[in-house]
């Protein structure tokens, strides 16, 4: 696959290393052979996002036993590429939403006739895809910075003339913002994990199940099946996807200014001049984009080659991003007048449809001689591949069936899984509770009524005048005015407080994500981010609502057009919210909710244009709550177990369970197709002479329900979520409680509570264990127990305040206590307020003014105890140590003492060792290590 001029090996070497790759994706790709005898971890750091670091050389790996470097003028120069990047992008996606549908179709079709009904749309993954083509910009940009014999060596890649030219004007203009502008305000893309390399195995099949799946039917096997017209399955999709993953609105958009147009433009053309690379013997081997999957197959901490179906996500991304800027390219909204040979707008063409033909025909078709040509064949060959293999697991169990891990290092353990559960529930209820001022109003949750079938806009279970809700939050409002919420009065002088208020603006926020998430784990099998997050309780002018009650419980019905054979083709999932639950979100919606807006309105702080929707966005920008945003709740809401959760991660955990431990509680029931001559079904069926399904669906439709959801089927998702909730409920009991009552209980206080918290795992076998287990079950802190009995430590000598569950030191402050019991702790009302007025009696010391201990000290009470590393050369030369907590970090720490010698060397010579260390503060970017005994 690739040229000649491009290996340097001797050509049996090539047999032997072509026979001893047994996997037919690493023998059709060749990415070994273009790699051999070359750093596969230099070219894997190169393909990386520049560190957030300022001022500091980016090290790459070891060459010839030396360490090769990326300089941190080339680093800071990519920080500020990588925002070009994104102006490019944010440009490119404007003219996405201002294109047709009938021309977003076309180009997201593959061959030159064969209309494929399915728009090229933006995607919910679009920020991973982007950072896919930053990672290429910068493999680029630092493999140029190499004279043309070490990228050759290093790389065994060759950059042309054109592609050379077009980045050094692109570095000019770099320069010159850097000149103009401060270095901070440059700096803000620099952040870069570790983890963007390398997405956990369970993220690119969750995150991606809509946009590809649909690509993948389209798309054939590699083995060439004849592709069939698809429009039969167009309308569903169209009417149930399109705009749906696009903004709600056009977004206003404006060219860059100054220089800053003059770098995006810059980056745009030399990105098009990578797709439009065209060999003319045909072979695409050469293109630097075919090049790169190469680099982006390597795994970031093995070094090994990505297999097809890990591979395939990573095409799919450079697909995508092709199909975004060859739109750009083709029909601009705005014109790039800043180029030497300046490209017209969209407008300047006779005929647009005519324009981007030309440009699919060119470029985008399947079978071109171009490198979007090629990334459609290597990801038709992952996808047959994967088709042929299988998906490979992604999850283990434990031998006692506790607890399983996905992916890595995603562990998932049921007793925290279910105590979630709980305290989702419980937080609601405290949350309602206190934004009713302890009002508990007489609500009968088993008598409210509801029309499943009304479609008027604003309308909700809420108007229905039997249930006596219409104007029930007025009660409260009347309450608020003669009342105190967390120690102020609502109202001051006859007006409204402001401060009160705001306080009551932001628990209800809190409290819409605490519904959010009690929603999310109790009402059933978890849905997908996009559905769950667009949720309306009342009816708008297009949408029916989805939040409903039937039989006494509110349920959450979604519209949803897969798998339709599975619940009698009907467009409807259904789950069933939990009894008590349901009673909370009532009074939330039908009570707080009307309240809450009332008091934003007066403080004119309403940022919501649509208020249909059940989850708000907390900073007012959309018209509900984001996917991002919700994984964030949840992140939030888990943030003390082992392993937060996501979305996807808590769907793969969710229906991991399911598989292995409802499937025996679930009854065997099939209402359409019944088995037995006793089912009355098929009884009565036979009485009228039709077939069971004939008779559930043409006959007897109850007209308080929609068409395709009938009694039946109702039936059997109520099964289905109260199997899941009765699973939930008693392992709860069984395990959790009985492991509680198990335990030593605290003496009294609440916050107490939070010192079971699991201290977090470590991340591999070369990172030191972040936190040491004692012998026995006492801690450092065990002598001075009356002390801390409430959950928090004062310590005189040192005049800090010490939380015992995240044993770390609390920020001195009224703020920083209240937004630690609130937000890290779930601490509210009475027990918050008597705590933050006891932290006040203390004297703490700032954390900027602590004086950090130099020698050898005995432990402090309370802090974590660390395993870390300290490098002795240090303490020789500087006369204090340096800490960490990473082997990996040491040894690249070793380097600036040039000692000539192998990190592995300097170990065995006592350059560095391990030792005990704490810190009084665990927030990132207080870290600061000191040793103990």
């Amino acid at each position: 696959m690739w040229p000649s001029e491009l290996r340097h090996d001797h050509p049996s070497v090539h047999r032997d290393v072509e026979q001893n790759e047994t996997t037919p994706w690493l023998r059709h790709t060749g990415w070994s052979r273009l790699f051999h005898n070359r750093s596969l971890a230099i070219i894997a750091a190169a393909a990386r996002k520049p560190k957030p670091a300022w001022n500091e050389d980016y090290l790459l790996g070891q060459w010839h036993d030396e360490p090769l470097r990326s300089p941190a003028a080339v680093e800071a120069q990519l920080r500020v590429i990588l925002r070009g990047i994104d102006l490019m992008i944010d440009r490119a996606t404007f003219t996405l939403l201002k294109t047709s549908y009938r021309s977003r179709c076309w180009m997201n079709t593959y061959w030159k006739d064969n209309f494929w009904p399915h728009e090229f749309r933006i995607v919910g993954c679009l920020r991973n895809y982007v950072d896919i083509w930053k990672r290429f910009i910068c493999y680029m940009f630092r493999v140029s910075n190499f004279d043309t014999h070490q990228q050759r060596e290093i790389f065994n890649l060759r950059l042309r003339r054109d592609e050379t030219i077009m980045m050094r004007h692109i570095l000019y203009l770099v320069s010159l913002l850097q000149r103009e502008t401060a270095p901070p305000d440059l700096n803000s893309d620099g952040a870069s994990d570790e983890e963007e390399d390398e997405p956990s195995d369970y993220d690119d099949g969750d995150r991606d199940e809509d946009n590809d799946g649909d690509e993948e039917d389209y798309l054939t096997d590699y083995e060439g099946l004849e592709v069939g017209n698809r429009s039969n399955e167009s309308n569903e999709d169209h009417d149930g996807n399109r705009g749906e993953d696009a903004k709600d609105t056009d977004p206003a958009f404006s060219l860059p200014p100054g220089l800053w147009l003059h770098l995006s433009e810059a980056i745009f053309q030399l990105s098009m001049i990578f797709w439009t690379y065209q060999e003319p013997t045909g072979d695409m081997s050469a293109s630097a984009i075919i090049h790169f999957t190469a680099a982006l197959g390597i795994h970031g901490s093995s070094f090994a080659f990505h297999s097809a179906h890990a591979s395939s996500s990573r095409l799919a991304a450079l697909v995508w991003i092709g199909r975004l800027l060859f739109l750009e390219y083709a029909v601009p909204v705005y014109a790039y007048n800043t180029l030497d040979l300046a490209w017209p707008c969209r407008t300047a063409y006779p005929s647009q449809p005519d324009r981007i033909s030309f440009i699919r025909c060119k470029y985008l078709l399947r079978g071109c001689y171009t490198p979007f040509g090629e990334l459609i064949e290597l990801k038709a060959f992952a996808k047959s591949i994967v088709k042929r293999e299988g998906v490979p697991g992604n999850l283990a169990w434990a031998p006692d069936g506790r607890s399983f891990t996905i992916g890595d290092d995603k562990t998932v353990r049921l007793s925290e899984f279910c105590e979630i559960h709980h305290k989702a529930v419980k937080a609601v209820q405290e949350q309602v509770g206190e934004m009713l001022l302890g009002w508990e109003p007489d609500i009968d949750v088993s008598a409210i009524r509801d029309d499943l079938t009304c479609r008027k806009a604003g309308w909700s279970f809420i108007d229905k005048i039997e249930n006596n809700l219409v104007d029930i939050w007025k009660r409260l409002l009347h309450r608020l005015q003669k009342s105190s919420f967390r120690g102020t009065p609502f109202t001051k002088s006859g007006h409204w407080n402001a401060e009160t208020c705001h306080k009551y603006l932001s628990a209800g926020t809190e409290l819409n994500k605490s519904a959010f998430a009690a929603i999310h784990f109790r009402a059933g099998l978890p849905g997908r981010g996009t559905e769950v997050t667009s949720i309306r309780y009342l009816n708008s002018k297009l949408s029916i609502r989805n939040v409903f009650f039937y039989d006494g419980q509110m349920i959450i019905i979604i519209s949803y057009n897969k798998a339709r054979a599975s619940n009698n083709y009907a467009f409807y999932i259904v789950r069933y919210v939990p009894t008590d639950l349901s009673l909370s979100l009532l009074k939330y919606l039908a009570i707080v909710r009307p309240v809450w807006e009332f008091i934003a309105r007066e403080m004119q702080t309403v940022r919501h244009d649509s208020k249909e929707f059940f989850f708000l966005d907390p900073s007012g920008k959309r018209k509900h709550l984001s996917s991002e945003q919700a994984s964030s709740i949840l992140r939030s809401r888990t943030q003390d177990l082992v392993t937060p959760w996501t979305l996807s991660l808590y769907r793969q955990a969710s229906l991991a369970i399911a598989k292995r431990y409802l499937t025996e509680l679930v009854d065997k029931a099939n209402f359409y197709y019944p088995s037995s001559a006793a089912d009355p079904i098929r009884m009565f069926a036979a009485g009228a002479g039709h077939h069971p399904r004939m008779l559930l669906t043409t006959y007897a439709i109850d007209r308080a329900l929609p068409e395709r959801l009938q009694p039946e089927l109702l039936e059997m998702y109520r099964r289905l979520s109260n199997t899941w909730q009765e699973w939930s409920r008693n392992y709860y009991e069984e395990c959790c409680l009985q492991l509680q009552e198990g335990s030593i209980k605290p003496n009294t206080s609440v916050a107490h509570e939070l010192c079971h918290k699991r201290p977090a795992e470590p991340d591999g076998r070369d990172r030191a264990s972040k936190k040491l287990r004692t012998k026995s079950d006492s801690s450092c802190y065990d002598k001075n127990e009356a002390n801390y009995s409430d959950g928090f430590l004062y310590n005189s000598e040192y005049q800090i305040l010490i939380c015992i569950a995240c044993e770390s030191m609390v920020q001195p402050g009224q703020g920083a206590f209240y937004r630690h019991l609130n937000n890290t702790h779930r601490i509210t009302g009475l027990a918050c307020k008597a705590l933050i007025k006891r932290f006040n009696t203390y004297e703490l010391c700032p954390f900027k003014k602590l004086v950090i201990p130099r020698e050898k000290i005995s432990p402090i009470p309370g802090l974590a105890v660390h395993t870390a590393f300290k490098c002795n050369v240090c303490v020789k030369v500087f006369g204090t140590p340096h800490f960490t907590s990473s082997s990996n970090k040491i040894r690249d720490h070793l380097i600036i003492h040039k000692l000539g010698i192998s990190p592995m060397s300097a170990e065995e010579l006592g350059m560095f060792q391990t030792c005990r260390v704490q810190t009084f503060s665990s927030a990132r970017d207080k870290i600061r290590y000191f040793e103990i005994e």
